[in-house]
């Protein structure tokens, strides 16, 4: 995350008391830990009236100082300990996680901010591939946070922290499907935030993953709604990457609503903005979804030119999983365009890896896909094989029973050698509503 600056103007509004309470406490915290901006605030200053003494500097001066942390500097407090967080994590790895949650608890030497930052940082990365992992660290994260001191780290900074992570576990817990702990977990972030000392950041970030939940949920102005708050503060605070960030998902929310040109400027716009030094991974994310959003909205040619860029990105600085994703937008591209031989090999190659994987969704998706490739060929009795390597997969795997369901009559129309396009096309688009909305039923939409 980048640091924020306050603008000349917001520093005149807080001398002339002219700030709501919330962006007063927010500007005063930042100018604790940042003394280039104390130093401008002082500038400011009108030449103080002999009467004054010291005048207003010095007045600051002393108001600053009252509430530094008695350790010393608050700015080398943080940047030591931030040193010193990689091998306090380190020795909680050894242990297991209730020894690591007792430790943590016990020992004073792992009450520090650096250490926190650290386990939200190391959240974020696996959430997406490992979420259970990522709760995990987050439920260390929360129950640190408890042992945190105001004293040292500022009023309303234990406020700040616990909202942050409820925030990150919110969006964890939708990743893993749970949008009923993780709508609580929001609740709890806001309570939080409305105590603490009002970061504009930590208030992006709860509209931002918010809004992620909305989008799972399908409510998709709601979800557009929050992003487009999120947006507007980042831009306020002068953040471009979470600007970007923040819009890549808005985009998201678009093409999933099928507002094909808006979700694709949406996709544009990201790319833009975000810093691929700070989160390469993020860069290589929109490029795939600007390609996928051409893709859907029938722009192929279009999205099949972005392909072989997108690989080299992904091949720098993506994961297997990602150029895996890459791979199967390659075949769906290849199949609208004609290509049946290169997208044939292409869906064989990725229902192969996500099979092996367990990801009963993923691989029943493919399947389905290369299903209607065999369908527009007349291939019928090539479908067989596919449902019955498919049905066992999601059978072992904790699916909703109506995919289950539709499925089954993908296998039965296919043993029938009755299988017709319109039917793979019904049973595909169920199973990616179903995927965010278990208790949907087959046929129902």
């Amino acid at each position: 995350m980048g640091e924020w600056h306050p603008e000349r103007k917001a520093l005149e509004n807080f001398l002339g008391g002219r700030l709501a309470e919330p962006d007063s406490r927010a500007l005063e915290r930042h100018l604790f830990t940042c003394a280039p901006c104390e130093e401008r605030l002082l500038s400011l200053l009108p030449a103080a009236p002999e009467e004054r003494g010291g005048g207003y500097g010095e007045l600051i001066r002393d108001l600053l100082e009252e509430v530094r942390p008695e350790m010393g500097d608050r700015k080398a407090l943080l940047a030591q300990e931030r040193r010193e967080a990689q091998a306090l994590w380190q020795l909680l790895l050894k242990l297991s996680p209730a020894e690591r949650l007792r430790r943590a608890a016990d020992e004073a030497r792992f009450h520090t901010w650096g250490l926190f930052e650290l386990l939200i940082e190391e959240s974020r990365h696996p959430a997406e591939i490992e979420p259970l992992r990522a709760e995990e660290q987050l439920r260390l994260a929360l129950a640190l946070t408890d042992h945190l001191s105001p004293v040292r780290y500022g009023q309303g900074s234990v406020e700040a922290a616990k909202s942050r992570t409820w925030a990150y576990l919110g969006n964890t817990l939708r990743l893993l499907s749970d949008f009923r702990q993780s709508e609580q977990a929001f609740q709890m972030a806001e309570l939080y935030l409305s105590q603490s000392w009002h970061d504009p950041l930590d208030e992006a970030l709860i509209l931002d993953l918010k809004g992620s939940l909305r989008r799972a949920q399908r409510r998709f102005d709601e979800s557009v709604s929050l992003l487009d708050d999120a947006i507007g503060l980042y831009r306020e605070v002068n953040e471009p990457h979470l600007q970007g960030r923040a819009t890549m998902t808005k985009g998201l929310v678009l093409q999933y609503n099928n507002d094909f040109p808006g979700a694709t400027a949406c996709f544009r716009t990201s790319l833009f903005l975000l810093d691929g030094a700070q989160e390469p991974r993020l860069v290589v994310a929109s490029q795939f979804n600007l390609i996928s959003c051409l893709f859907d909205s029938g722009r192929i040619a279009e999205a099949a030119g972005l392909i072989p860029e997108a690989r080299h990105l992904m091949e720098q600085t993506g994961t297997r999983s990602d150029l895996l994703h890459l791979r199967w937008l390659e075949a769906d591209v290849a199949a609208a365009l004609g290509h049946s031989a290169e997208a044939e090999e292409a869906f064989l190659e990725v229902k192969e890896a996500l099979s092996e994987a367990r990801l009963a969704f993923d691989a029943a998706l493919v399947s389905l896909g290369l299903a209607a490739l065999y369908a527009r060929e007349g291939r019928t009795a090539e479908v067989k094989p596919l449902a019955e390597e498919i049905i066992p997969i999601f059978q072992s795997c904790e699916v909703p029973q109506e995919a289950l369901a539709a499925l089954i009559v993908f296998q039965n129309a296919a043993e029938r050698e009755q299988l017709t396009l319109g039917l793979v096309e019904e049973v595909t688009a169920f199973l990616e509503k179903a995927r965010s909305n278990p208790g949907l039923r087959f046929g129902s939409e």
